[in-house]
């Protein structure tokens, strides 16, 4: 029996990578690839797809959409979420989010065809590890605006600049600010902006309820 494959990834070298790697097995079979969220949506749903290898950081919107929106399928297939980072964050963003197992982009194939395999079955394919690494820190997702004032950050903007992007006042960005700061234990935006971009913060889903 030959498990299908969806491969999800923005970057090409890393599509022809994943593909050269795994398509030599007999017991894999690579169904589709995607580039972007929009067609691994309509991809996902392929009844010839059991494991999904999926990059959260796509062009058209976040990976952890995909997660949550498989599990609203009748049979979903198992997700195993390929990433560059490996962070207590993400690590908890993605067991609470539904994910079958974690890899870095770095792992060997044995490392990959082993995971798919794990997940194939039922089972879940994360190291004792990541679990523990996990339970260092309770993913709590960024709101909307919290979201948007990290981006900026980011971007270069000023505070002055935050305050006329977003319309709000200067005094409610910098609120914001003071509680990130204490959130996420640094000083100053500098050191918001390199952790947020070290922890991939902007990859994962935000908090519309709130």
């Amino acid at each position: 029996m030959t498990t299908g494959l969806l491969l999800v990834d923005d970057h090409p070298l890393v599509l022809d990578g994943l593909r050269a790697a795994l398509e030599r097995y007999d017991d894999i079979t690579i169904v589709a690839e995607a580039s972007t969220l929009a067609s691994a949506r309509d991809q996902m749903g392929n009844p010839a797809v059991d494991v999904i290898l999926l990059d959260l950081r796509l062009p058209d919107g976040s990976g952890t959409e995909l997660l949550r929106e498989a599990q609203e399928l009748p049979a979903p297939p198992a997700i195993i979420v390929l990433s560059s980072f490996m962070t207590p964050q993400y690590i908890n963003a993605v067991i609470s989010l539904g994910a079958s197992g974690f890899l870095l982009k770095t792992a060997p194939t044995d490392e990959i065809l082993a995971a798919v395999a794990v997940v194939a079955d039922g089972r879940l394919a994360f190291s004792a590890d990541q679990i523990r690494m996990s339970r260092i820190v309770g993913w709590a997702p960024l709101t909307p605006r919290e979201h948007d004032i990290i981006a900026g950050i980011m971007a270069g903007r000023s505070n002055d600049e935050l305050s006329a992007d977003l319309g709000v006042a200067r005094k409610t960005v910098e609120a914001y600010l003071s509680r990130l700061f204490i959130r996420f234990d640094v000083a100053t935006r500098t050191e918001l902006g390199i952790l947020a971009e070290r922890e991939q913060l902007l990859a994962l889903p935000v908090d519309r309820r709130r």
